[in-house]
């Protein structure tokens, strides 16, 4: 499994770091399944295919069909998720190690004691400001990538 996944929505999108990914996943679907639309067929499709997200490692496409208001509730949703994360520091690798997420499989913490949430809601915010085309463009040659120990930071892109 790489270490990195790309988070898309439209033509935009980042790279991510798989752990604090699905950190930010495993929150944002706590939120999703006891909010009021949390039986919605298009918010049940979205949680499966971020379930598919955390497990597969093929990253995070967010559905460009979805109306205004849809992307709204995801933001709110998205929000919450910071704000729950945002009430602790870090979160114990023992914790995270035992997360389901879908059937039997496990979250994996790469060995980590611990995954600080500050570059996890970081992500998270980074995850609404492209939903929202906030996302400020990353420096000429370079694309962002998010949810590192260290914070946000940038890759070189390869010039053909």
């Amino acid at each position: 499994m790489s270490k990195t996944q790309f988070v898309k929505y439209a033509n935009r999108g980042f790279w991510a770091y798989d752990v604090a990914l699905g950190v930010f996943l495993k929150h944002l679907i706590d939120e999703a399944e006891v909010s009021g639309q949390a039986n919605t067929p298009w918010l049940s499709s979205a949680v499966s295919s971020w379930r598919e997200a955390f497990i597969s490692g093929y990253g995070l496409t967010l559905d460009v069909n979805w109306s205004a208001t849809q992307r709204d509730t995801l933001v709110t949703l998205a929000e919450e998720a910071c704000a729950r994360l945002a009430t602790r520091e870090s979160i114990p690798a023992e914790e995270i190690d035992s997360w389901h997420i879908l059937d039997d499989e496990r979250f994996f913490s790469r060995g980590a004691a611990e995954v600080f949430t500050a570059p996890v809601i970081e992500l998270g915010r980074a995850i609404i400001a492209l939903l929202s085309g906030q996302l400020p463009n990353a420096p000429k040659g370079e694309i962002w990538f998010y949810g590192t120990p260290n914070g946000r930071c940038t890759l070189r892109v390869r010039q053909p």
